[in-house]
């Protein structure tokens, strides 16, 4: 700039104009000139200091990115070792969740099997009370009048039903007809066939007096049923400790005690056959106690 004005007022000199005149003619020019350049050079100054936050901003910039590179890293590493975690974790779960469908398929497995054991054990019990039901049947069927005994197949246990006039003489407690020889012969080999059956001797009358004097409904049931028991075991030989007598009296009618025919046919004795419970129930016990043993 200082050039510039030199060469201006060399032009001067040489243009013959006094440097007063020529001060004053180009100095608003050069004061104007000194002012650009002063902008000029706070300008270059300002951008000067600009670049230089530039690159030092860029420089933070370079490192936070450097160091924000470095926490994408560990971060997939990471997120690699949680995968690898994951990936053995549901490896395993899938394992034990296999092991536990196995181990429920062996368990249902084995309550199935249960379940058909008990089915037939229970259907083992009942099907030898249908056969008791069956030979009473067959046996009877050509021995007694169909209208002197019936024969009811009930859950657990059999009855037979026979009428008085086919076992007792009239108004008596102790003494048989010839009846009576086919009825304790049918029971006794219907005993026989299984070790299990169990008899009870259940005498039955109407609601009128009976013929023997001081002696209650209750007790005239009781001494017939006690004479067929006693000739079971004497003279048919089955074990006393399978037989039992007991009374209804005359608490367990079957037809109305206001007709004739209906105390005919509530004087009745009722032999009544049942399996050993116990034994069925053992059964049922031990098989219970077999699946717990499988679900340990």
């Amino acid at each position: 700039m200082r050039l510039l004005l030199t060469g201006l007022l060399a032009l001067a000199l040489a243009g013959c104009i006094s440097p007063k005149k020529a001060a004053e003619r180009y100095q608003p020019r050069i004061d104007t000139l000194d002012s650009l350049a002063a902008v000029q050079a706070d300008s270059i100054y300002q951008l000067t200091l600009a670049l230089e936050r530039s690159r030092g901003g860029n420089d933070m910039l370079l490192e936070t990115q450097n160091r924000l590179q470095d926490r994408l890293l560990e971060q997939d590493d990471r997120i690699e070792a949680l995968q690898s975690n994951l990936s053995s974790t549901n490896s395993e779960l899938n394992e034990q969740l296999e092991n536990l469908r196995e181990a429920l398929e062996r368990r249902e497995a084995n309550l199935d099997s249960l379940i058909a054991l008990q089915a037939a054990i229970i259907d083992d019990y009942s099907s030898s009370l249908s056969a008791v039901a069956n030979r009473l049947s067959d046996s009877l069927e050509t021995k007694l009048d169909s209208g002197q005994y019936v024969i009811l197949d009930r859950p657990g246990e059999v009855i037979l039903s026979v009428q008085e006039s086919s076992l007792f003489r009239p108004r008596s407690v102790g003494y048989l007809v010839d009846d009576a020889a086919a009825v304790l012969k049918t029971l006794a080999g219907t005993l026989g066939t299984n070790p299990l059956l169990k008899l009870q001797i259940v005498g039955h009358t109407d609601n009128q007096p009976n013929p023997i004097r001081n002696t209650d409904n209750w007790e005239y049931g009781a001494l017939r049923a006690a004479t067929l028991a006693d000739k079971l075991a004497t003279e048919y030989y089955i074990s006393p400790n399978r037989i039992t007598g007991a009374t209804r009296g005359e608490y367990g009618p079957t037809q109305s005690n206001a007709t004739e025919e209906g105390r005919y046919q509530n004087r009745r004795v009722e032999f009544v056959f049942t399996s050993n419970v116990a034994n069925l129930l053992r059964e049922l016990d031990r098989l219970t106690v077999q699946y717990q043993g499988t679900k340990r």
